[in-house]
């Protein structure tokens, strides 16, 4: 029980040599110990290294315990490749591997061999030497357990800490990236005259595909006037790190768009820009579902245009009306593809309401999806108000899953109109 006490507490930072020392005192009494390690070495080469013995034990770490140290050189003896057949200690002697025996760690004309497996590979050995105990006293198969179970205990303390320094590494990663990300949004107080804005972003781990974007299209137009406006709002397949990356780049696109006269009209027009650039040399295997839409306070008209997105909606009151009219494909199948532009005529107080396909695919306990029915029923009900909007649906969401996790990320945006 003591021994197994012992294995436990071992970590990465320990005394590697003395720990072991220390394990196979209880059978060896005091003694000198060397590694013996041909992890990617040549054939019929070895190290040696780690030497301890009763006056000193320097200072080793596992990883230093369980690999070649580049600082120490390597020898060679064909008895290697035999002793990685072994499965019990072997007891050599000077006379039988003189080659061994001249290296000058080696004061003694006898060695006890204990072959280490590692992931059903014997490339390790411990060799005790000078040893209290007679070997007739010792015994053998425990003393082959304890070495093993030690240097593997060793390992994994290495492993241990090695998964660690890579998961903590992730998640610094991943924080970077979803503060990135966060940098595309809207700031939340954005205002642009003639409306007011409310939206949501949520990723589904750290950081996610869906990208959310407003403003206005008439800078030089007095605050006190509705200005026109434009959004998109949009949603790269799959999730994580590289779906984040995409909206990065999708980002990128966006801001290099210039309206040119000679081309077919925004919202449209925009989408066919990102379409063309979205292509590279290879193919990335992703493409992006969007909704792209202009307003403009003179005439009242939205103008959309729908890439592959779930349909949004307008709500006038009680009224739902859907913005339905377009059913073109998503951006990244067809380099050569044209979107067309819809028109609706809006009123004061309309609201205009879009989101990420998460809102129709949640799924209940009993696989349920939430669907188009549902949300029209939470937005005919809630108040004509942006934030109600937004907020009762984010709520409708958690209480029909019954969990606050989303099993996507989740963008939702109401801008109600008032020039």
């Amino acid at each position: 029980m003591s021994h197994l006490i012992k294995l436990s507490q071992i970590d990465e930072s320990s005394n590697a040599l003395a720990f072991l020392q220390n394990i196979l005192f209880s059978e060896l009494g005091h003694c000198s110990l060397i590694i013996v390690n041909t992890l990617n070495l040549p054939k019929n080469t070895y190290q040696l290294s780690n030497y301890c013995n009763t006056e000193v034990c320097p200072n080793y770490t596992a990883a230093e315990i369980l690999m070649p140290i580049s600082k120490l050189g390597i020898s060679e003896g064909n008895f290697i490749e035999q002793w990685k057949l072994l499965s019990q200690p072997l007891l050599v002697k000077r006379q039988e591997c003189s080659s061994l025996f001249s290296e000058n760690n080696l004061m003694s004309d006898e060695a006890l061999v204990l072959p280490i497996l590692i992931d059903a590979k014997i490339e390790r050995w411990v060799l005790v030497l000078n040893q209290e105990n007679s070997i007739q006293a010792i015994d053998l198969p425990k003393l082959m357990l304890l070495a093993n179970f030690a240097v593997v205990s060793l390992a994994r303390a290495t492993e241990k800490r090695q998964l660690e320094e890579i998961t903590n590494w992730r998640e610094e990663e991943l924080k970077e990236i979803s503060r990135l990300q966060h940098l595309l949004l809207p700031d939340p107080d954005t205002t642009i005259p003639g409306i007011e804005l409310a939206f949501k972003f949520q990723v589904y781990k750290e950081a996610g595909g869906d990208y959310f974007d407003i403003t206005s299209l008439a800078d030089d137009r007095a605050s006190d006037k509705p200005h026109k406006f434009g959004s998109i709002i949009a949603d790269v397949t799959g999730h994580g790190p590289s779906a984040a990356v995409e909206a990065a780049m999708l980002d990128a696109i966006i801001r290099t768009y210039k309206p040119d006269s000679t081309e077919l009209e925004p919202p449209a027009a925009v989408i066919d820009y990102v379409n063309t650039h979205f292509f590279t040399r290879k193919n990335r295997g992703k493409f992006i579902t969007a909704i792209t839409f202009t307003y403009e306070p003179e005439t009242k008209i939205l103008k959309y245009a729908c890439a592959g997105h779930p349909y949004g909606y307008v709500k006038r009151g009680e009224q739902l009306i859907r913005l339905d009219q377009a059913s073109d494909i998503p951006i990244g199948v067809l380099k050569d593809y044209q979107w067309t532009n819809h028109e609706i005529k809006l009123q004061r107080h309309d609201i205009i309401f879009v989101y990420t396909d998460v809102v129709i695919e949640t799924r209940d306990m009993q696989k349920n999806e939430f669907g188009f029915e549902r949300l029209e029923q939470v937005l005919i009900n809630a108040e004509s108000c942006p934030h109600c909007l937004v907020d009762d649906v984010a709520d409708a969401l958690v209480a029909f899953r019954d969990n606050d996790e989303l099993c996507d990320d989740l963008t939702l945006c109401a801008i109600q109109i008032f020039g």
